[in-house]
Order: C-alpha cells, then structure tokens, then sequence
C-alpha cells in the first residue's frame, strides 16, 4: 500500500483491505485450502446489511482483476441490469 500503482503496488485505497494471517477468515469464507494452509485469491463484495452480493474465487495462480472487481461494484452500485462489460454511461438492460 506504501508503493504506488506504477512501481507494482497499490497506492492508497479507499476503501479497506484485509490480511489473515490466523487463516480464521478464509477458513470461515470457505477458501482456504488446508492441506498448504494456503487461501485461494477470494474476492468478496458485501452490502452494508452484510449481504454477499458478489464472489469470485481463483487458485492462488491466477490474479484477479481489480477492474473487473470496480466494474462488478459499479454495476451493482447502479441498481440496474447490466450485461458483461458494461461500464458507467453505458446503457444497461
């Protein structure tokens, strides 16, 4: 968080990020492969009634994509039915 985007970090966020080091959370979250001890790449988006309203999960060797994750945010932001790819301006369904 301390190194910005263009020197491979992530600046400073607006919103929260997380660590697990006990493991408790992505145990609890159902991602965490126990064998290594290791979690999968989880992204969760929750409400702030505390519903899930998106999940993606990968295998640690595949990255997950911040934009997509904006895209999907803003989409559900809208309030709207919005197709793959859609982007703010455009129309929804």
């Amino acid at each position: 968080m301390e190194r910005p985007r263009t020197k491979g970090g992530i600046d400073k966020l607006s919103y929260p990020l997380l660590a697990d080091p006990s493991l408790k959370i992505s145990s609890s979250y159902g991602v965490l492969d126990k064998e290594p001890g290791q979690a999968f790449r989880g992204t969760f988006i929750i409400d702030d009634q505390g519903y899930l309203r998106s999940l993606t999960v990968n295998p640690p060797y595949i990255g997950r994509s911040v934009d997509e994750t904006v895209r999907t945010l803003q989409a559900l932001q809208s309030g709207k039915l919005c197709p793959a790819g859609w982007r703010p301006g455009r129309k929804t369904l």
